[in-house]
């Protein structure tokens, strides 16, 4: 089982826009130490959402600089394209809650 990572608060705009099948997330320059950098074996939750307010959950894998590796549609999410701006931020969800509280 994964190791799932957290950092407090982290949030951060989307630096361009995403394609629904992007692996890879870039945040506003600078901000990349507000978010995890998790090594193997480990991810984190990731919540993208733009301005209309449609979500999608992805499990953050790497990071590199201002980018962001991600597996997409997680938790029943479906895979959205995002445009630049919008929100990227770590958020606990109902399924990481869940699988926290089971584990006590």
């Amino acid at each position: 089982m994964s190791l799932i990572v957290w950092k407090n608060n982290a949030s951060s705009l989307m630096a361009s826009s995403i394609t629904n099948v992007a692996t890879t997330v870039t945040i506003t320059g600078g901000q990349s130490a507000l978010f995890p950098s998790p090594t193997a074996g480990q991810y984190a939750v990731i919540t993208l959402e733009d301005v209309s307010g449609n979500i999608e959950i992805v499990q953050c894998t790497g990071r590199s600089g201002d980018t962001l590796t991600v597996v997409r549609a997680q938790e029943s999410t479906t895979g959205l394209a995002f445009p630049s701006g919008s929100r990227v931020e770590c958020r606990v969800t109902d399924r990481k809650s869940t699988r926290l509280n089971s584990s006590h």
